[in-house]
């Protein structure tokens, strides 16, 4: 099954490029941020040439995740704009059937990073919960589990703070402007805008 679903994703995005005639390959190559929308329509032209990628993304992938979740890996992630403390947040991910994310690696994080940031300039209140807080002096996860990776903003982990955001957006604190996508450390106890839910795709 899980074969299957990742067929189907990968034919979703060959939608894009189904529809390429060899004029169009040129113009990319020459300038590859061109968007091809001729197709052939005379005799088919065959063409070998190497994709390259942008870097780990979030997609849509039906087969996978309900509608409004973003797919990647075998994940599901949805970001709410729900002002929530920390433990509110935790309690509604599981609500949804889920957990306030758990970040595995840095394509990963870079992902989550791209799907979700707004362009936005905002304080601290307004940044994204993830599932990450210190546990008797330890980095864990909502399940219990130390954390492998971490991707600390500048200056950070601070003492004095246990719960973790994810700069998706730029601060005002200059500090932390041009840092999107790393972590800093907030008050658990404290409101923040948003969070991020994952739960299995359906694979």
């Amino acid at each position: 099954m899980k074969i299957i679903t990742t067929l189907i994703c990968f034919l979703s995005l060959l939608q894009y490029t189904n529809a390429l005639n060899l004029n169009d390959i040129k113009k990319m190559k020459t300038n590859p941020t061109t968007i091809a929308t001729t197709t052939t329509t005379g005799a088919p032209e065959y063409v070998t040439f190497t994709m390259t990628t942008p870097g780990a993304m979030l997609t849509d992938c039906p087969a996978g995740c309900a509608s409004g979740w973003l797919y990647y890996g075998s994940k599901c992630y949805k970001k709410f704009d729900t002002p929530a403390t920390h433990s509110q947040a935790v309690t509604n991910c599981q609500l949804q059937g889920g957990e306030l994310v758990q970040i595995e690696s840095s394509s990963e994080n870079d992902a989550l990073r791209k799907a979700f940031d707004t362009n936005a300039l905002v304080d601290e209140t307004k940044e994204t919960w993830i599932g990450l807080a210190s546990t008797s002096g330890s980095w864990k996860w909502t399940d219990g589990s130390t954390a492998s990776f971490t991707n600390w903003a500048q200056t950070q982990p601070s003492s004095g703070q246990q719960c973790v955001q994810m700069i998706t957006d730029a601060l005002t604190n200059s500090t932390y402007q041009y840092q999107r996508g790393g972590w800093k450390t907030y008050d658990c106890s404290k409101t923040s805008a948003s969070y991020i839910c994952e739960r299995d795709a359906n694979v």
